[in-house]
């Protein structure tokens, strides 16, 4: 890993490998996410301890909120997807039918309307 990165992934990679360090995997695998995250948060060295201070500055809500957003924002539908649907009319708005068996109103979808 370099301290280069986006401090988001890096903060999701290491949480992985600790993740991965404390799972049933085989030993050599827990070794190996072990050493690398030793390597990366608490060598002796000033790349180790600038790692660990972007890893503590990071908060873990932002985390889920940068991957989540590029979960969604870079998801692109493949093109070898069988048939291709079209977009979808009504300009991103909510199509369902309700209960009562019209569109939802403007007022129904106000706790969706999230900026993030």
């Amino acid at each position: 890993m370099n301290c280069t990165t986006n401090p988001f992934h890096f903060r999701a990679n290491i949480d992985r490998l600790w993740r991965r360090a404390n799972s049933n995997a085989p030993a050599y695998r827990r070794l190996d996410a072990l050493d690398a995250v030793v390597r990366e948060l608490f060598a002796p060295n000033d790349r180790a301890r600038r790692n660990h201070r972007m890893y503590l500055a990071t908060d873990p809500f932002d985390v889920a909120r940068h991957l989540l957003r590029d979960l969604y924002d870079h998801a692109a539908p493949s093109p070898t997807a069988g048939s291709a649907l079209p977009p979808p009319s009504g300009g991103g708005r909510c199509l369902v039918e309700t209960e009562g068996g019209s569109l939802p109103d403007e007022e129904t979808r106000d706790e969706d309307d999230d900026p993030l």
